[in-house]
């Protein structure tokens, strides 16, 4: 699939998908010059975008992916390595922590703007 369809078909500009491929966290094949999408690469957007969606950062998405790949290869070979599983759960725990974190700052803005909606309430009545 060609760059422009792959923009369309996902909701990204095809100077995110130059960027991604620029900074090596999205590498689809090249023929001639340009950008030839396979689904594995499709599958690998489809995580980065539902990440990025997470408020993970692009540095962390690719460590995620990378050691998820790690992982998968070392799973195949029959040899896992334990400090690769505790730095992806170290970075999964930490995305949670902070997720913790802002789903109660959001929750104290909520509680906020409902007292004031009440106080605006009582001044129009």
């Amino acid at each position: 699939m060609l760059i422009g369809k792959v923009a369309a078909q996902y909701g990204v500009t095809a100077d995110t998908l130059r960027y991604y491929d620029r900074i090596g966290l999205l590498k689809p094949g090249q023929n001639e010059g340009v950008r030839r999408y396979m689904p594995e690469d499709l599958h690998r957007l489809e995580s980065i975008i539902k990440m990025k969606n997470l408020m993970f950062s692009l540095e962390e998405i690719a460590c995620l992916l990378d050691m998820d790949a790690k992982v998968e290869q070392d799973l195949r070979r029959g040899k896992l390595e334990n400090d690769v599983i505790k730095k992806m759960q170290h970075i999964v725990q930490a995305k949670c922590d902070d997720i913790n974190r802002l789903e109660s700052d959001l929750q104290r803005v909520r509680h906020y703007l409902q007292t004031m909606i009440v106080k605006i309430e009582g001044v129009l009545k």
